[in-house]
């Protein structure tokens, strides 16, 4: 594969909420892409309809056969918002990311830039064999499990050693190619919360709750939580919809009221819709 340059941040396996002043060095991403993964022989359709059980169970299974898939990147951690995974979407047959079904999210543990390597609009492919699929809060992933803090396994990243056998970057980053679904607040119902997640989506008209508030950093007895606030699309309001990592870079940055038009990545836990930020530039104000 002719050799792709990234900048890449000289502390990038240091955690995403720490990325700020770092010097930067050009190295090469061959090390990181398997280039003799071969062509796609599943889509992201047919694995999520092939662990569909898996999926809404939030349990996992080991991929035994030789198969290989291919997406485009629509989220990533550029802003700490998201950490340790890439959102992968399908390609329509004109190259174009598709917004009619959801995605899959892919995790990548032991770098703490993920979005130098997979920009939005980077293709990639994923050989699936010795990896798993299923579901965390019923969200597809690829990954591997993990054992979390109470004992119990849980659907996780793969480590880095991992994402260098098993992804593939095909060609350089189009984010041209990347689109964003149009949702609005009645279609945001359980009946359409498999098909809609996790995927790119924009809401017009919209109006975040809480004005004057931080996105995160809200502070009880001295701990510090991320935080959910509502958003009314077209004056229809949705609940606990948008949510914020404390890790995210603009945690402690003030909500500004008025109407939007926002941007962000459309997930799920369990039965409720999560939308979260991939950073500020999703947040485009409408003149008063």
């Amino acid at each position: 594969m002719k050799k792709l340059i990234f900048t890449i941040l000289a502390g990038m396996l240091t955690l995403a909420s720490c990325m700020n002043d770092w010097d930067t060095e050009q190295i090469s991403s061959d090390i990181y892409s398997n280039d003799t993964i071969g062509e796609p022989n599943i889509t992201i359709s047919e694995i999520r309809k092939a662990y569909s059980s898996e999926i809404s169970n939030s349990s996992y299974s080991l991929v035994n056969d030789y198969k290989v898939v291919e997406g485009i990147v629509v989220a990533n951690d550029i802003s700490g918002n998201i950490y340790q995974y890439i959102y992968i979407q399908q390609l329509n047959d004109n190259g174009e990311c598709s917004t009619d079904e959801g995605g899959i999210a892919v995790g990548i543990k032991g770098m703490g830039a993920l979005y130098s390597l997979y920009p939005v609009g980077q293709k990639v492919r994923i050989a699936l064999k010795g990896l798993y699929v299923g579901g965390y809060g019923q969200s597809p992933r690829i990954g591997m499990p993990y054992i979390n803090t109470n004992g119990a396994m849980r659907m996780g990243p793969m480590p880095l050693s991992m994402m260098r056998e098993h992804v593939r970057l095909v060609g350089t980053p189009q984010p041209e190619l990347v689109k964003a679904r149009e949702v609005s607040a009645s279609e945001m119902n359980s009946n359409n919360i498999t098909d809609l997640t996790p995927m790119l989506v924009v809401l017009n008209n919209a109006e975040i709750s809480d004005a004057g508030w931080p996105y995160a950093h809200w502070e009880v007895g001295g701990d510090v939580y991320s935080e959910y606030h509502d958003i009314s699309i077209n004056g229809t309001k949705v609940s606990q919809l948008l949510y914020t990592s404390t890790s995210a870079q603009f945690a402690g940055d003030t909500i500004q009221s008025g109407k939007k038009t926002i941007y962000g990545l459309l997930n799920r836990y369990s039965s409720s819709y999560q939308l979260s930020l991939r950073d500020l530039n999703d947040v485009i104000e409408l003149e008063k």
